[in-house]
């Protein structure tokens, strides 16, 4: 199984969101655990860094913690099909296309997200961290 873990998620994860941390977190160990090939968009680890820079406050720091955490997944590169998928206006979220779209090009079986309402157009599934749990922890 081919698993693209959406920009939200890393993010529960790293910042630590207390209202969020547990089941992403949780999701992502049932994934490994099954040995499900996990991936982000290179896109992704653009916005880690500029979302989480005022959360760890040091530049060094912050570059140690998100590199470390990006190791666990294999990069998918976004390419200019990707971009022009999402000015098509078939999904309402331009970020949100663009991975849509970059995992559907990369036979991705799967979107692991909490914004589920954003992939209601997307060539590929979308679940929940709770629904993936419950999908997948059997």
């Amino acid at each position: 199984m081919r698993v693209l873990v959406d920009t939200n998620i890393c993010l529960d994860i790293l910042q630590k969101r207390p209202e969020f941390y547990n089941l992403s977190k949780n999701a992502l160990f049932l994934a490994s655990s099954k040995k499900f090939k996990l991936f982000i968009a290179t896109a992704t680890v653009m916005d880690i860094m500029y979302i989480t820079r005022k959360h760890f406050q040091d530049n060094s720091f912050q570059k140690s913690v998100v590199q470390e955490f990006i190791s666990a997944f294999n990069l998918l590169k976004v390419s200019k099909e990707n971009i022009k998928y999402a000015f098509s206006g078939v999904m309402k979220d331009f970020e949100d296309a663009v991975q849509a779209d970059c995992a559907k090009r990369h036979f991705i079986n799967l979107i692991l997200t909490r914004n589920i309402k954003d992939f209601v157009n997307s060539p590929v599934k979308a679940l929940s961290p709770n629904d993936f749990i419950m999908q997948f922890n059997k």
